[in-house]
């Protein structure tokens, strides 16, 4: 025996539409046509009302309450945020309904027509039929079966592709839950893809790469309206690129998908065949096909299923027998053959699909695609993303080389020095390596530098952050550098590391922003903090109430370095030398810690006596 659910989600808007769902679901459950209902929603929704919650509860509705995650979604730069918290919602009620269900997902407002549409199908022996019978059914078993069961939907398109009405569809649990996705990547799709889309889409854009190429490089909005008034005037031609695509989109929804109707049997027209490909992008049909702004919808299955079934070559009509000894046979009506192009080429390709097919856009059908994008009697708008020419090959000659000027050396010392960095394994170890035996002066420096800063040279990080709050880089090396430290930074203290170095570099930072007046960030206070409880534990705050007064700052650290005079806290007085120097610039800590090189590290003890010579600190 079948098990059947609904769930619905959304935040409740509109009590009267609320009500009036639940009470229809709550009806259709004592009648047995429904098994359960779980209301999703977020936390705090039914603080203001009333008893609604308490009523719910009492008809033994399951309710499951999401905390937002409007933190999360808000500030991303896509047209994601919608679909996030919709699948949120979804994913909660889906957890809690059994996984081989019939689930009828619709919504707290507006949904109640297309619910009872659905539950009206429930009344078939088999609302949802199986893909691979319908694969077979319409012959189209070589291309990738997604669901197990078809997902019945509303106002399919044939301009926003995989949009269909979000109000309210059913499927098996199995398949519904294919819609959920929180693939971060995915997410960040800036293509138009609305909420609506999002949910039917997810599931078929790896399996069908024809689809995604769809919306990277057709921008269909302007098409919308253009293709109706294009196909209207008797417009029959059509790129390549669209027969192939339709052809694969109409498999696609044939076999995953069941359409429903809003309007009743008695609305409809009747379908005059042929059906033309151009006729699928305005009004027709008697009122089968019907376009507003947002294109043209399906208003049925029969006229998705019409179309496909046509046949490109003519049929000979079968005869009545003549011979009363001969069984009689009904006289058949030969179907009317369809006449445009671009029509057998779309039908011919629902014929042979094949995983082949499902590839994405080659380079003939985007060159093909230029040339209709230049006719404005198709459409006068830029509906085609992708603008770049494509080479067939390249000229081959070398004409010069890419290589950038390397500043502060003469033409032969870069020519050796470009040499030695095609040889080696590692460009930057070389150019840090000349930098380390070279006085390079420090305008110079970055470019020798910021490769090695890029991979973590504690060095070179360093010295980059001096030349920056000394004011020698440029805007955009400075915003990189800023980078570079804070990356670092971050990574070493979420990791439990600190160093002279480090400690260093990050106090620079700090000081480059309170020196240029600029807010502290957090994570820039945190990494500092965590250098003064390594080295100076619990001098923070105070460091931080003397940091406009140089001369009470000298006074700390001094203080600091006293109290460190044993012996065995030798390394320790050092670390806090090196914080004073890097701090306050004042040449008496330099004094104290040029005593301590020994010659044993050249990166650190060549930072430092640079940093002094070409007074950066």
């Amino acid at each position: 025996m079948r098990s059947v659910w609904a769930m619905v989600c959304g935040t409740i808007r509109d009590q009267v539409d609320f009500s009036l769902m639940m009470d229809y679901l709550l009806r259709c459950r004592e009648k047995g046509i429904l098994q359960g209902i779980v209301v999703s929603t977020w936390e705090h929704e039914f603080d203001q009302l009333g008893d609604l919650q308490m009523k719910l509860a009492m008809n033994d509705v399951a309710i499951v309450m999401s905390p937002t995650n409007d933190d999360m979604v808000a500030n991303m730069h896509a047209n994601s945020v919608n679909y996030w918290r919709q699948a949120r919602q979804m994913q909660s009620a889906l957890d809690l309904i059994p996984t081989d269900a019939i689930v009828i997902k619709t919504r707290t407002d507006r949904a109640l027509p297309s619910t009872k549409r659905l539950i009206a199908m429930l009344d078939e022996p088999d609302p949802l039929p199986l893909v691979a019978e319908k694969a077979d059914a319409k012959h189209l078993t070589k291309i990738p079966q997604v669901f197990d069961h078809q997902i019945a939907i509303f106002r399919a398109r044939t301009g926003r592709i995989l949009q269909f009405s979000d109000f309210a569809f059913m499927g098996y649990s199995k398949d519904v839950r294919k819609l959920t996705n929180f693939d971060i990547a995915d997410l960040t799709f800036t293509r138009g893809i609305v909420a609506n889309i999002q949910f039917f889409i997810y599931p078929f854009i790896r399996e069908y790469p024809i689809i995604r190429d769809y919306y990277r490089v057709i921008n269909f909005y302007p098409l919308l309206q253009d293709l109706a008034r294009y196909t209207e005037k008797g417009g029959t031609q059509f790129p390549k690129f669209f027969e192939r695509f339709y052809a694969v989109y109409f498999g696609l929804l044939a076999i995953h998908f069941r359409i429903g109707s809003f309007k009743d049997p008695e609305e409809f027209g009747e379908i005059s065949l042929p059906i033309e490909f151009s006729d699928l992008f305005h009004s027709g049909q008697g009122k089968h096909l019907y376009h507003d702004s947002l294109g043209v919808t399906f208003n049925s299955q029969k006229i998705l299923d019409s179309f496909m079934e046509q046949r490109v070559e003519p049929v000979e009509a079968r005869r009545e027998s003549k011979h009363w000894w001969q069984k009689k046979r009904a006289v058949s009506v030969p179907q009317p053959v369809v006449q445009q192009a671009s029509t057998k080429c779309v039908l011919s390709n629902i014929q042979q699909l094949s995983p082949s097919m499902l590839d994405r856009v080659t380079n003939e059908e985007l060159l093909e695609l230029k040339g209709f994008s230049d006719n404005k009697e198709f459409s006068p708008n830029r509906w085609l993303r992708i603008q770049r020419p494509i080479f067939a090959e390249q000229s081959i000659a070398y004409k010069s080389s890419i290589r950038y000027n390397l500043p502060g050396i003469n033409e032969s010392e870069q020519e050796s020095l470009w040499r030695e960095c095609e040889e080696s394994a590692g460009a930057n170890q070389v150019l840090y390596r000349y930098w380390l035996k070279h006085d390079i002066e420090p305008k110079a420096s970055p470019a020798y530098l910021m490769s090695t800063a890029r991979t973590d040279n504690r060095f070179s990080i360093l010295t980059v952050t001096r030349l920056l709050r000394q004011g020698l880089v440029d805007t955009d090396t400075k915003s990189e550098i800023l980078r570079i430290n804070n990356f670092f930074g971050s990574f070493h203290v979420r990791h439990g590391q600190m160093n002279a170095e480090i400690a260093c570099y990050v106090l620079a930072r700090y000081m480059y922003l309170v020196e240029n007046e600029i807010r502290i960030p957090s994570m820039s206070n945190e990494q500092t903090e965590y250098a003064f409880e390594r080295f100076l534990p619990g001098k923070f705050e105070i460091f931080k109430s003397l940091i406009k007064q140089p001369e009470e700052l000298v006074g700390f650290f001094d203080q600091a370095i006293s109290e460190r005079q044993d012996k065995k806290q030798a390394a320790a007085r050092q670390r806090v030398t090196e914080m004073a120097l890097e701090v306050t610039h004042n040449e008496k800590y330099w004094q104290l810690l040029e005593k301590q090189f020994n010659g044993r590290y050249e990166g650190y003890e060549y930072a430092y006596r640079y940093g002094i010579e070409w007074k950066l600190i």
